[in-house]
């Protein structure tokens, strides 16, 4: 019986840079791991979109969808009983704790981290996640340098200092993916970045009287760049080209960027684009055909 393949994530462990999919055969999903170093690679998207699941907040584990469901609203990534069975809201902190669910309120009882995430010089976001988590969650959005500045007994706690901390330093909560494309390209000095870090932890302690970790920070580029191979200044951004396509031979991935090179060429795509959706995943290399936009000084 034929098959077909649903991009239901991507990740980082001791195997290096991987994407997860769901293969559906009739009824049965088998989720499995790709390992993306030193492979070459076809990803076809359609528009046909799929349950990706539901995710166990204290094994911090997902499971493919129990009713292989196919979803109809693009802006939903699950279905209705696999969000439910999932119970999580990341705005828990606009809503009444009698509103959240009885596995989030758990989860959120539990030690949080608040860190830095250094992407350039002079952006730095502020962010938190449970302590269990806090390392994928760093590389999954792709922070070059972070530093754990704070551990905190609960998510409450946490999230209480890092509205503080975003308000008073005027550090942002979020850095959208079509930013963190737009400078994927600019060289991160590590001593710079961790001297840009200790700097701005001075400054939250001053301002606030907060005592903060100071010797965490840690660098990642290794991560997402197993053979630190030199990105070209010239990347083309396939992300929101209107064919989801991208094939080549794996570079790198930065959270949800992923980086080939195709005929002599760098092109790059946003993985967070295509989660959910059906797709043609083959060890084949097909040459990618783009018009490159003209810049203009105005």
């Amino acid at each position: 019986m034929n098959g077909f393949s649903v991009l239901v994530g991507y990740g980082f462990d001791h195997n290096g840079p991987y994407i997860e999919l769901d293969w559906h055969i009739g009824r049965q999903i088998d989720r499995k791991k790709t390992y993306l170093k030193g492979s070459s690679f076809l990803i076809v998207a359609s528009e046909e979109r799929y349950c990706t699941g539901s995710f166990d907040l204290e094994a911090l584990e997902g499971s493919p969808c129990a009713d292989n469901i196919k979803i109809e609203n693009s802006s939903n990534s699950s279905c209705y009983t696999c969000f439910d069975k999932t119970g999580f809201n990341p705005s828990f902190y606009h809503m009444a704790k009698t509103d959240i669910s009885p596995q989030q309120r758990a989860y959120n009882n539990t030690a949080h981290a608040v860190y830095l995430a250094y992407f350039t010089e002079g952006l730095i976001k502020v962010g938190i996640s449970s302590e269990r988590r806090k390392e994928v969650r760093w590389v999954e959005q792709g922070a070059r340098v972070v530093a754990h500045i704070l551990t905190c007994e609960n998510a409450y706690e946490a999230r209480h200092n890092e509205e503080l901390i975003s308000k008073e330093l005027k550090l942002p909560e979020v850095v959208l993916g079509k930013k963190k494309r737009s400078i994927l390209t600019y060289e991160v000095n590590g001593d710079i970045a961790r001297k840009s870090l200790g700097n701005l932890i001075d400054r939250i302690q001053e301002k606030l009287g907060l005592a903060l970790h100071t010797d965490r920070i840690y660098t990642k580029d290794i991560v997402y760049n197993p053979e630190s191979v030199k990105l070209s200044q010239n990347i083309i951004d396939l992300s929101d080209e209107k064919e989801k396509k991208i094939s080549g031979s794996f570079l790198g991935l930065y959270g949800d960027i992923l980086v080939v090179e195709n005929d002599m060429k760098q092109f790059m795509y946003s993985l967070k684009k295509i989660v959910g959706l059906k797709i043609e995943f083959s060890d084949k290399e097909e040459k990618l055909d783009f018009q490159p936009q003209q810049i203009t000084m105005f």
